[in-house]
């Protein structure tokens, strides 16, 4: 099986780690006046910064939470057992080409440090759907409705993986570790 798997709120808590760096951010430039909206996705609304505030945070801190942003729970075993039982690994993330120099450099060290395996890196590329159909997915995995939205209306099957900020969303099977994933393959291979 050929999986197709997203890294930021999907393998690594992203997300947590930008909010913990939003705070800073927030305290030291824009006299922490602090969050307006928590569920809001990629800062768009979240704190009451102008979309030029949003943009320098992202540049000021974008590449170091990259750097050093955590593996989820299980992320390394589950996805080191699923590659032993033949199943291949293709990471496909955005992550901000406008924020960082070189995208597949950063992720492929940041992979490589935190020991999760892979076959593929796609890194920077906004056009996941595109990739999910020229590389014949058989499962995408994202945290981005839009994406698996994209992604599900070329065929392929897609797990969402949960957030706080796509809880609303019905569409898609959800899930919410790296066990749950693991069972859904297993079970999908019967």
């Amino acid at each position: 099986m050929r999986i197709g798997i997203d890294i930021d709120d999907t393998i690594a808590d992203t997300n947590e780690m930008l909010e913990a760096y939003a705070g800073i951010y927030d305290k030291l430039y824009k006299e922490g006046h602090g969050i307006v909206d928590k569920n809001c996705y990629k800062f768009n609304g979240m704190y009451d910064w102008s979309e030029e505030d949003r943009l320098d945070f992202f540049k000021t801190y974008m590449v170091e939470v990259l750097e050093n942003v955590e593996v989820k729970d299980y992320v390394v075993d589950v996805i080191k057992k699923l590659r032993q039982e033949g199943n291949e690994i293709i990471f496909i993330t955005t992550r901000d080409g406008d924020y960082i120099e070189d995208c597949y450099k950063l992720t492929k060290t940041w992979l490589d440090e935190k020991n999760v395996e892979y076959d593929m890196i796609i890194a920077g590329d906004k056009r996941k759907s595109d990739y999910a159909d020229s590389l014949k997915f058989d499962l995408f995995i994202d945290d981005s409705i839009k994406n698996c939205t994209k992604v599900s209306e070329k065929g392929i099957d897609v797990l969402l993986f949960d957030t706080k900020y796509n809880r609303y969303n019905k569409d898609f099977k959800r899930v919410k570790n790296w066990q749950e994933i693991y069972e859904y393959i297993h079970d999908m291979k019967k």
